[in-house]
Parts: C-alpha cells; sequence; structure tokens
C-alpha cells in the first residue's frame, strides 16, 4: 500500500500548490480493503449504503510518464464507501476491462491514450477503453462507464467485473455516454450513445429489469463531443456543441484530442425530442457558442423546458488545458459558468441567462428530483482568495439555491481540492435539502485522500466528519450513492 507523502507543512507558494495539484492526480495501483478508523468528527447515522466513486488512474504509464497523460486518461479505479451505523469500510478495484488485461499482460503502454499515440500499438484490442468516467447503480445493476465503449458491470460488493452491459442487445452504435439520467419515480434509466460516424447519435430507454424499451437513432447533423444528456418528466435534452470530432483522423490511428476541433460558428443548439419511442428531435438555437460537460437538472413547466448547465466559452482552451493539466499548466480555459437556458416548446425560442459570475463545475441535485423541479443544486466552484490557477479550481463546494436565496459555502483550506459533490437525504422522504453533502477531497500539505460528510442545510458550517483513508486515491470525476446497499 502507497503511504501517504511525506512532507512539512509548508508555505502554500505557488510552486507548492502546483506541485499538490499533479500529485492529486498522480496514478496509484493500490486496490485496498479496510475500515476507515481515522475519523474526525462523528459519521451520521442516518447514512445507510454505499458511496461508489471513479477515478482514472493508468496501471502501465506510457514512456514519457504519468504527468504526459491526459486529463482523461488512466484506467478506471472504483472506490466504494460503506456507510453502516456510523462505520465506513472502503474496498477500491480496477475495472479490468479487455484493454486493461490486454495492456496488462503485455506490459507496456500499448493503445494510443487520448493525447498519447503509440508508435507499435497492440493488435488484439481496436481502441482503447478505460471505464474511469463514472459508476452507477440501476435496479440490480452496478455499471462502470465511459462514453467511447458499453458500461461494465461489476459485482456491487467486490467490485469484481461481471461483463458488458450492451443495452439488452440493442446497440445501435460501439458506445454509451458515461452520464445515464435515472427518473427516480419510473426507475428509467435513459442514456445516449455518441460517435464520430453515422449514426452519429443514439437514445436507450433502460427499464428497472434491464429490459431496453427504446433504442433510436437521433438525427442530428454532424459528431460533436456529447458528454451529458438531461431528461424532463417527458422529454430528453442533447447537447450539440461545436467541438466537433472527426472520424477519419480516427480511424486514421489519430488521438481523440487530434480528432477533437472547436468551431465556434457552428453555434450551440440544444435537441429535445419526447423521451417516449418515435419521437422527433427538435433543434433549439442558443445565443452564445460554447461547450458543456454536464447539466445540472431540467423540468418542463408552463410550457417550457428549463435546463442548467456549466458553460465554457472558450472551449478551445479547454481542450488545450485537459491535454496539459496532468502536468500542472492549467490555462483559462477550464473556467465554466451556471448558465440556465428556457426553451420554448411553442416558439421554438431560446433563452439564455448567466447565473454567476463565479467558476463552476460539477453540478448536481438531489436524485429523487433529476427531470423534475428543483430548488437546490450543488457544484464545486472557484476559490476566494485564490493566487495561482492551481489553487482557484475546485476549492469550494457551493449550494445554489434556484428561488433566488443566497448561495452558502465551503470553502476548503489551501492546497485542498474536492471533487464532485453528492447529496443524500437524511431517509427517503425527507426534505429537498434535509440530508447531507459527501464529498472526495484531497490534502495537498500532506498528500492524504478524504471524504467529507456536510450538513447540507449548514454547508458553511464545519464538517459532520472528515473520514482520513489510510492510502492516497487519485482525484477523479463522478459517483453515486446507492442507499441502503452495505
Amino acid at each position: 500500500m502507497t503511504q501517504p507523502l511525506a512532507r512539512p507543512q509548508a508555505e502554500h507558494g505557488a510552486d507548492a500548490l502546483r506541485a499538490w495539484f499533479v500529485d492529486s492526480w498522480r496514478p496509484t495501483r493500490d486496490e485496498e480493503t479496510y475500515e476507515i478508523t481515522d475519523v474526525e468528527g462523528e459519521v451520521p447515522r442516518e447514512l445507510h449504503g454505499t458511496l461508489y466513486r471513479s477515478s482514472p488512474s493508468q496501471n502501465v504509464l506510457p514512456p514519457e510518464g504519468a504527468e504526459a497523460l491526459h486529463l482523461f486518461d488512466g484506467d478506471g479505479l472504483m472506490h466504494a464507501l460503506r456507510f453502516d451505523d456510523g462505520r465506513v469500510h472502503y474496498t477500491g478495484r480496477f475495472a479490468r476491462n479487455e484493454s486493461f488485461l490486454v495492456e496488462e499482460e503485455e506490459g507496456r503502454y500499448c493503445m494510443n491514450g487520448v493525447s498519447i499515440r503509440v508508435d507499435d500499438p497492440t493488435d488484439r484490442v481496436p481502441i482503447r477503453v478505460q471505464h474511469n468516467t463514472n459508476i452507477v447503480r440501476h435496479g440490480d445493476r452496478l455499471l462502470a462507464l465511459v462514453e467511447n465503449g458499453v458500461p461494465l458491470e461489476l459485482d456491487a460488493r467486490s467490485l469484481e467485473p461481471i461483463g458488458p452491459f450492451d443495452c439488452d442487445g440493442r446497440m445501435l452504435g460501439y458506445a454509451t455516454s458515461a452520464h445515464p439520467k435515472i427518473d427516480a419515480r419510473t426507475g428509467q434509466m435513459m442514456i445516449h450513445g455518441y460517435q464520430p460516424w453515422e449514426p452519429y447519435l443514439q437514445y436507450y430507454v433502460i427499464e428497472p429489469d434491464g429490459r431496453c424499451s427504446v433504442a433510436e437513432v437521433v438525427d442530428a447533423p454532424y459528431a460533436t463531443m456529447m458528454h451529458d444528456a438531461a431528461i424532463t418528466e417527458h422529454h430528453v435534452i442533447f447537447p450539440l456543441c461545436p467541438v466537433v470530432l472527426n472520424g477519419d483522423t480516427l480511424i486514421g490511428g489519430g488521438t481523440l484530442a487530434q480528432a477533437s476541433r472547436w468551431e465556434p460558428d457552428r453555434g450551440l443548439r440544444f435537441g429535445i425530442r419526447p423521451r417516449s419511442a418515435g419521437g422527433e428531435v427538435r433543434w433549439f438555437e442558443a445565443r452564445t457558442p460554447g461547450f458543456l460537460f454536464h447539466f445540472g437538472n431540467a423540468y418542463e413547466a408552463n410550457g417550457k423546458i428549463y435546463a442548467d448547465v456549466c458553460l465554457y466559452q472558450d472551449p478551445a482552451g479547454l481542450l488545450a488545458t485537459l491535454a496539459t493539466a496532468r502536468r500542472g499548466d492549467l490555462g483559462p480555459g477550464l473556467t465554466a459558468h451556471p448558465f440556465l437556458y428556457e426553451f420554448d416548446l411553442a416558439t421554438g425560442e431560446c433563452m439564455e441567462r448567466q447565473l454567476d459570475d463565479r467558476s463552476a463545475e460539477f453540478p448536481r441535485c438531489d436524485d429523487r428530483l433529476v427531470g423534475r423541479p428543483n430548488r437546490w443544486g450543488y457544484a464545486v466552484v472557484s476559490r476566494d482568495g485564490a493566487t495561482t490557477p492551481h489553487d482557484f479550481y475546485f476549492g469550494t463546494i457551493v449550494k445554489y439555491d434556484r428561488a433566488g436565496g443566497p448561495s452558502s459555502y465551503h470553502q476548503l483550506p489551501h492546497g485542498h481540492w474536492s471533487g464532485e459533490p453528492v447529496f443524500v437525504p437524511r431517509a427517503p422522504d425527507a426534505d429537498e435539502d434535509d440530508g447531507f453533502v459527501l464529498a472526495v477531497g484531497y490534502e495537498g500539505p500532506t498528500g492524504r485522500s478524504y471524504v467529507l460528510v456536510l450538513d447540507a442545510r449548514h454547508l458553511d458550517g464545519a464538517p459532520l466528519a472528515k473520514l482520513y483513508f489510510r492510502h492516497r486515491i487519485p482525484n477523479g470525476f463522478h459517483g453515486n450513492f446507492a442507499p441502503g446497499l452495505v
């Protein structure tokens, strides 16, 4: 087991902050199982279930080293934190898919990464697939997800692989996204797939029993990077952002980074269609070109659809920064802002409004209200008083009031970074903000990773609990809480 980095409590200068940020994303090969006993505060006994998290953690490094990796590169290292009667047990395992097993057997970095091209690639797998982006519980399945392959089903307790989940055998493309949306009222999971050749966009509805009830091609004009989609009670929303994908580049052996290009003249459009089978898509034109990774939520009201997103207005800078972030080169392109879109279904008009000047990412809401009107939202935002880019990003957790009230903030100490906040209700029928916010953080000065447990109604207060891992885990992207599963 890799021990936490032994460091003095140095001044938070620019060089130290940069080094700590790089360390926070550094891969590990550790797969551990233990009870977390280093706890500050007290874990609420109402927390009963498992927090699943994902990390990109490259098992076999390229010759250029870890810092040459794109931020999206890395084998999927899955984490399960089981909360039960005030105690927390941890399990970490790699998502051992075909790419992982082949590369481990060959003992070399043998497939193109997102931005690293291999001179002598293996012929045993057609494309590197790394299930490192999200991990979702639906029905009785636990799915590890990435957007260039089909979901990988894992055992919910051991995290060992069970096998691919191919949408009940009804795949219309070669992959699905890493961002399914689950309607808590119907139990249905909506998930899309996109690819750089026709059909560019596909849409699926998965019932709670795993049956695929809808599998349809969506008419899209060209291929774009479509990381996320959103649902409402009756509709699904697809963002057509002008980060355009060139399939010929990929077929010719190029990397995803080489095949992705920002073309702002194409504008930003949103496709809206019914969730049910046979629906036609309508495209709405937005005023400001930009790129979004994530929706916060969407819902219907009075003949209109509302959706909040985190919008990047410098996607060219974003693409460049994602390629260099692992070595600590952070540019302004990493900045996104909360935007609210209003789609008039009668007139076809799209209105937009920027909600905050503060940079934000990883927006979430109460999962019970996905696709329904919600008041409260959560995200990771920029830090007040930051003096370097490394201290600026991902240093504060926010709770937004969509009714117009003030936001509340939980700011981490300098040299700390937070992952995506996940809201967990205190009880199944608790009010929308009556519960807890869980987030995995990294403590730069000591090289330790931890889990924060915050009171959602008093987000700006001291943590209810701070649980330190015995070992460092890399920063990651997404996770979800499975209530009752321990």
